[in-house]
């Protein structure tokens, strides 16, 4: 074994797994890195888990992995995955089956190790001292390294082997505390970095019901252009009955036949003309009203959702007064959700937010354009920037022609909403939102 020289005292005194550190430190020189062979595989003193039974190694210790052919490797424990087990091998987090596994044997700590075989190692013997000091660079024991090799060179000034040792092990030292440093800057930074701000919780947000939508789809609808529509002969009924004095109403049983024959869009022009909003919510629209559409798709799902929406503004804990849902920017009762809110939102001054009669002057979009180029500047926002350079992008003016086509003169929908507050949706104790639409 190379010469190998100890102190008889000591080989006297120590227990059989010193003799162990021994034998494994003797072969080290001829062993590849990682396995059988290497100091880090000596026998442990330490109980052998078997891979499928028994307890586990605790996450981080160092083991042994004894495979049924017979090959072994060290590795860092994970854990247990289902049939398979989980290690660092090389810095990498692998996944094995278990069922190849024969073994796991857990390993002591490697200060623990490196002292019990420097303990039994001559301090002349310069070529276990060389293999041991090789063994600390593999487990980054670089302090205890140096000292060898300082204490080679104090015998061997000019040794090669530990001249070129000891440079490789302060480089990799120096390289593993830059490192470090920079992990510790970084966790540092995030610890101090600011928490991103809180967004709604969409299963507290209420919405339009499927009724006060179809509603609204009443209200909105264009006669000129309008979606498909039901109208069951009950409703068509009872409207017969309540306006029968109006002199357009047939009063013979024929005539009211022949009105029940007419289009569903002109029996409900008919209570349009009489103001039948009673019977306007068991009108059923199919579809959307092309203005309400408008909204829906070159709006809500364009920018309103993605832009003004998001965490950092309207959909999170710093919305103001003005709180919108964003999430399923397509859905109608989402995106009808957001039009009665717009609808209805006013400025501090009492302006609403979409002027109807002069769609360009709207807040709405003058908030969108630069403050030297607006009408109505957004307010000064940490973080806020336009979303339209020029009142010529082509989704600004989108915005513009859904404003333009809805209904004017206009009167409020009969439909009773209360928007959330911040407080409503955006609970103090909340977990983190749900991954959300990002401004683009």
């Amino acid at each position: 074994m190379h010469g190998l020289r100890c102190s008889s005292v000591l080989v006297g005194d120590k227990p059989r797994a010193i003799l162990g550190a021994v034998l494994a430190l003797a072969a080290l020189v001829a062993a590849p890195p990682g396995l059988e062979a290497q100091p880090d595989a000596e026998p442990s003193t330490q109980p052998t888990a078997d891979a499928h039974a028994g307890a586990d190694p605790a996450p981080g210790d160092e083991v042994l992995l004894i495979w049924r052919n017979g090959q072994r490797m060290r590795a860092t424990w994970a854990g247990r995955t289902g049939a398979d087990i989980e290690v660092v091998i090389g810095g990498l987090r692998t996944r094995i089956p278990a069922r190849e596994i024969d073994r796991v044997v857990p390993q002591r700590p490697a200060i623990e190790r490196y002292h019990d075989m420097r303990t039994v190692i001559d301090d002349a013997d310069v070529d276990r001292l060389l293999a041991l000091a090789e063994w600390c660079r593999a487990n980054r024991l670089y302090d205890q390294a140096l000292a060898d090799l300082g204490h080679v060179l104090t015998l061997e000034p000019a040794n090669p082997e530990a001249l070129r040792l000891a440079r490789i092990v302060e480089q990799e030292r120096a390289l593993r505390r830059a490192e470090a440093a920079t992990r510790e800057d970084g966790e540092r930074r995030e610890r101090s970095r600011p928490a991103p701000p809180r967004g709604i919780r969409p299963d507290l947000f209420p919405l339009l019901t499927e009724e006060q939508v179809n509603l609204l789809k009443v209200w909105e609808l264009d006669l000129e252009n309008p979606p498909r529509i039901q109208i069951d002969r009950a409703t068509v009924d009872e409207f017969l009955s309540r306006y029968a004095d109006d002199p357009a109403i047939p009063a013979t049983a024929d005539g009211r036949e022949a009105f029940h024959r007419k289009p569903p869009v002109e029996i409900l022009a008919e209570m349009f003309r009489l103001r039948a909003r009673e019977l306007y919510g068991r009108v059923r629209v199919l579809d959307m009203p092309e203005s309400l559409d408008r909204f829906r798709r070159d709006v809500n799902a364009t920018w309103l959702v993605n832009f003004c929406a998001s965490t950092r503004c309207h959909g999170g804990e710093n919305a103001g007064p003005l709180l919108l849902y964003n999430r399923d920017p397509r859905a109608e009762r989402a995106a009808l959700t957001n039009f009665i809110i717009l609808d209805r939102a006013r400025l501090a001054d009492g302006r609403p937010l979409i002027d109807y009669e002069d769609p360009e002057r709207s807040p709405l979009v003058q908030m969108l354009l630069p403050p030297q180029r607006s009408s109505a500047p957004h307010p000064q926002v940490k973080g806020w920037r336009p979303l339209f350079r020029t009142p010529d992008a082509r989704r600004y003016a989108d915005a513009v022609e859904w404003i333009r086509s809805m209904r004017t003169p206009r009167d409020e929908a009969p439909i009773e909403y209360q928007p959330p507050t911040v407080a409503d949706v955006i609970p103090a104790d909340q977990a983190p939102a749900p991954a959300e639409p990002q401004p683009r």
